[in-house]
């Protein structure tokens, strides 16, 4: 069956080459008189057709950046519409607040002649209840009122671009860790130095106990939930170190969309902002205390810790107005976001070394955001521009880790009481406002 096959192949084989054999006699080159003298050894026919040129550089690289090019016109065309503003902010947060660190004490009196408060600016004498009741001495407690959060620095970056209707601006800023600190370091070091002075002397003091001078701290507990007063106060005694830190970061993000003002051109100018908007608030309150009582032993720490993380989203609207002229222009800028705080906070705790204990909570609430910058821009050409502005910022009901600590006790046991550290979500209110300086670059 392959035997026929292979005969019209050799045949069709043989075909073609006596055509090709044809159109070469055909295209014979044409040879010219021989030239006089010897003839060389070898003779190399001579083509009238020219050899064709083969250029291999021809098709160079493309260019990097083509506007003809679909996606590169694109860019040239918004970077032509965009312009960036670079900010750096010193901002200002609303502090925890004065007060006493721990629970609130009934029955606490004015002291004459200057008029301090007991156990605020005036030592007190309490019970240390989980030493067997015995005296702690003269003893403070601590206040928060050292606890500000002024001067966070910060940045915030906004990449404007004109639209066909109006503009769109994206920003974003963040500030770097504001925190502040209350410490009371080597409380009893005093009266250890004071004790051996007297001890040469014959008198004998215990340095365990607090002075006027030199006094103990203490956190004021509840008793199964109510306040009492000093006589039956359970608290938690340091006789060592004392120290609180309390930690805020602030940052987000803004996505703008602005209609073209209402009347163009130099005077003043007014337009609608509508946008999504994200902000978070994390923050952090940690205690910590140490007392051994005059023990030999290592001193028992106390630790107390409370975090919380506040993400602020949702649609935002406001307006600008502006003044314009080719130098200068002055703008204020309201808005509010209503959406949802979608927080989580915690209290940990590790009272004197008894285990730790650590209470979560995650939720979601409404929030709202609002805030108003006023600014002012100075143009020193159309390409560049100074900027300086002022925000305020308002934040209510969110929640704050020095508000969410619910310091309770219970009585019994063989200390006298058991330390009930929980957690105990609380809402408030939080503000920021500070300045900015920067700088506007134009394509």
């Amino acid at each position: 069956m392959n035997r026929p096959n292979l005969l019209s192949l050799a045949a069709t084989a043989v075909l073609l080459s006596i055509a090709s054999s044809e159109a070469l006699a055909q295209s014979s080159p044409q040879y010219c008189p021989p030239p006089q003298g010897h003839p060389s050894l070898f003779q190399v026919p001579r083509s009238q057709y020219q050899a064709p040129v083969v250029d291999h550089y021809v098709e160079q690289a493309p260019a990097l950046w083509d506007e003809n090019r679909p996606i590169e016109h694109f860019l040239h065309e918004v970077a032509s519409r965009s312009w960036l503003r670079l900010e750096f902010m010193q901002w200002s947060f609303q502090d925890p607040g004065g007060g006493t660190i721990g629970a609130p004490v009934l029955g606490l009196q004015r002291v004459v002649p200057n008029n301090s408060v007991e156990g605020i600016n005036s030592p007190i004498d309490i019970n240390n209840n989980l030493n067997g009741g015995a005296t702690a001495g003269l003893t403070l407690f601590p206040q928060s009122n050292s606890l500000d959060l002024t001067d966070a620095p910060g940045v915030r970056g906004t990449l404007g671009v004109a639209m066909n209707g109006g503009d769109l601006e994206l920003s974003f800023f963040g500030f770097e860790q504001k925190s502040n600190t209350v410490a009371f370091n080597d409380i009893d070091g005093p009266r250890q130095t004071l004790s051996t002075v007297l001890a040469g002397t014959g008198t004998t003091l215990d340095p365990t106990l607090g002075i006027s001078t030199n006094p103990n701290y203490a956190i004021p507990l509840l008793t199964n939930g109510s306040a009492t007063n000093v006589a039956g106060l359970n608290s938690l005694v340091f006789d060592k170190t004392f120290r609180a830190d309390f930690s805020s970061q602030l940052w987000g993000t803004e996505l703008s969309f602005l209609t073209n003002r209402y009347v163009p051109g130099d005077g003043f100018g007014f337009q609608w902002l509508g946008g999504m908007r994200y902000t978070n608030l994390d923050e952090n309150y940690d205690i910590r205390g140490t007392f051994d009582g005059g023990a030999a032993g290592v001193d028992r720490t106390s630790n107390i810790n409370s975090a919380v993380v506040n993400n602020l989203y949702g649609p935002e609207a406001g307006a600008r107005f502006s003044l314009n002229s080719r130098w200068v222009t002055l703008s204020a800028t309201p808005r509010v976001m209503l959406g949802l705080n979608d927080y989580s906070a915690s209290v940990s705790s590790d009272v004197l070394g008894t285990g730790r204990t650590t209470f979560d909570d995650r939720k979601i609430d409404f929030g709202s955001i609002t805030q108003i910058n006023l600014a002012a821009e100075v143009h020193f050409n159309t390409k560049f521009s100074m900027f300086a502005g002022y925000d305020f910022m308002w934040i209510p009901r969110i929640t704050r880790p020095h508000e969410n600590i619910y310091y309770n006790s219970t009585p019994g046991g063989a200390a006298g009481f058991t330390p009930d550290i929980r957690q105990h979500v609380n809402y408030s209110n939080f503000s920021a406002n500070g300045f900015s300086l920067g700088a506007v670059f134009r394509y």
